[in-house]
C-alpha cells in the first residue's frame, strides 16, 4: 500500500506543476486543492498554495508547515540517531509493509511535503536521486539526519542561492 500511497502523492505534485509552475491555470489548482484536501482532510492534513500563487503548501489542520530541521531534530534525539526512523520512511516510499498511517506524524509530514508539495514545486527527481538514498545511509549509519539539506528541496532561498555558481 505505501508505494502506492507515494504515487498517488507524487502524481498530485506533478498535477500542481503542470497546472501552476508550467501553465499557472490557477482554476485547475483550485480543483486540485479541493481533492487533495478531501483525500487528505481526515488525516489532518491541509494542502493550499504560499505566498506565491504557485506554490504548494502543506500542513496539519490548524498549525504552522513543519519544518525540514524540525523534522530532523527529532528524529535524531532518538535512542538511534533516527535509524529506524529513517528505514520506516524508506519502507513506506520504496515498499509495500508500511502504510502512511503506520508512519510517525513527523514523518507523515516529511513523507506529504516531500511527495507533495516539492513534486509540485519540480523535484520530482530529487525523490529518488537524493532522497531515498540519504534515507538509506541513514539507516545504515553512514549519516545524519544533519545531512537533510542534501535533499535540494529543503534548502531555504538564501542557502540555495548562496551554493549557487560555487566551483
Amino acid at each position: 500500500m505505501s508505494q502506492a500511497e507515494a504515487a498517488v502523492l507524487i502524481d498530485w505534485g506533478r498535477r500542481w506543476c503542470a497546472h501552476m509552475w508550467i501553465g499557472n491555470q490557477q482554476d485547475k489548482r483550485d480543483e486540485l486543492i479541493a481533492h487533495v484536501n478531501s483525500e487528505l482532510g481526515s488525516l489532518g492534513f491541509k494542502l493550499g498554495r504560499g505566498w506565491q500563487n504557485y506554490d504548494p503548501v502543506i500542513r496539519r489542520t490548524g498549525s504552522r508547515p513543519t519544518s525540514y530541521a524540525q523534522i530532523a531534530g527529532w528524529a535524531e534525539r532518538h535512542q538511534d540517531q533516527g535509524r529506524a526512523l529513517a528505514q520506516q520512511f524508506h519502507d513506506w516510499a520504496t515498499g509495500d509493509e508500511v502504510g502512511l498511517l503506520d508512519l510517525p506524524v513527523q514523518l507523515q509530514d516529511l513523507a506529504i511535503i516531500t511527495h507533495l508539495a516539492e513534486v509540485g514545486r519540480g523535484y520530482v527527481s530529487a525523490l529518488k536521486g537524493d532522497l531515498y538514498p540519504l534515507m538509506q545511509d541513514i539507516a545504515n549509519g553512514h549519516r545524519d539526519w544533519s545531512d537533510y539539506r542534501d535533499y535540494s528541496p529543503s534548502l531555504k532561498y538564501a542557502e540555495d542561492v548562496a551554493m549557487d555558481w560555487q566551483p
